[in-house]
């Protein structure tokens, strides 16, 4: 496993870490047991994967992932985890909401301290809200010591141009620690000034999911391409795009799959890449794309100038 660091923390992490989101809820939706979610984790350990991430409304999983970890040394693993903002009524919460989603997650974790926190899904319109309501009270439990980092994740469907996280670089470049967004093969547009703005300000960057959904699936992928044809900004009709992109696979990526995590780990701004799973053939053969985290350079070559201004929704 190689690792990097979280931006200007220094704190190393994992190329690969593990995501507790997602389609399998951290294996719930496939029916894992607790005894196999704790085999699950311990090969991701194994496998050189030291951070976790997770959410309060991903269902039960900040406390089945607290179970997995238990008895595990705490100085072996980072826990990030998220607050959301979101509520039945459509108002915001008090701020006293952050400190009881804090206080929460250190009990199902059965921890002293959160190593990131994070304010989930922001959307483009509530983001300088958000920050001058809610990075105070973050600001005060990370100089408690009850949380290390603190960061936000976009909302890529509503902001695939990542217009949340440039305004963050910008104009709140000291405020936060960590920002998870999604870059990958079909979702480039990040390398373009927020990658170059993270790494200047050290920022950490999380990148989540950056093979799910329109790089796996044939239809998906196919109504990406006519997407993209309606608006004029990629040309789809390229053959390196228009009959597929199996000419990514090679003996060091034999999928898909493991070309798109070798492409989203290539970027020296990326910190990690969260991969999840709750099948231990798929987690092994996921993280075997990251012993050796590049393509072939005429690939990724190719791939930039084709798709440079890519920015997928899924």
């Amino acid at each position: 496993m190689h690792y990097r660091t979280l931006g200007k923390s220094g704190i190393p992490v994992s190329l690969a870490s593990y995501g507790g989101g997602g389609p399998s809820q951290f294996g719930k939706a496939a029916g894992l047991t607790a005894p196999q979610r704790r085999d699950l984790i311990a090969r991701a350990l194994d496998l050189g994967i030291n951070m976790f991430d997770t959410a309060a409304n991903y269902g039960d999983s900040e406390e089945q992932l607290g179970q997995a970890l238990n008895g595990i040394p705490r100085d072996t693993f980072l826990i990030a985890t998220k607050w959301t903002w979101k509520t039945p009524d459509g108002n915001l919460p008090h701020t006293d909401s952050v400190i009881t989603s804090v206080e929460r997650s250190l009990r199902r974790f059965d921890t002293d301290v959160i190593d990131i926190m994070q304010v989930h899904g922001i959307r483009p319109e509530n983001y300088l809200e958000l920050t001058q309501l809610y990075a105070p009270t973050l600001q005060k439990l990370k100089e408690q010591g009850k949380v290390r980092l603190i960061g936000f994740s976009e909302m890529m469907t509503d902001d695939p141009k990542h217009t949340v996280p440039q305004a963050a670089l910008r104009e709140h470049p000291d405020t936060w620690d960590t920002i998870m967004l999604k870059y990958g093969i079909l979702n480039q547009y990040a390398a373009k000034d927020i990658l170059p703005l993270a790494q200047k300000h050290g920022v950490a960057i999380l990148n989540m999911a950056p093979v799910r959904y329109t790089l796996t699936r044939q239809h998906e992928y196919d109504q990406l391409l006519e997407n993209w044809r309606a608006k004029g900004e990629i040309d789809v009709d390229h053959p390196k795009l228009r009959d597929g992109l199996d000419w990514l696979i090679t003996a060091d990526a034999p999928t898909i799959i493991a070309a798109g995590y070798k492409f989203a780990a290539d970027h020296p701004g990326i910190s990690t890449v969260i991969t999840g799973t709750s099948n231990i053939k798929h987690l092994e053969d996921n993280i075997a794309a990251f012993e050796n985290p590049k393509l072939p350079d005429e690939h990724t070559a190719i791939l930039k100038e084709l798709l440079g201004n890519s920015a997928a929704p899924r």
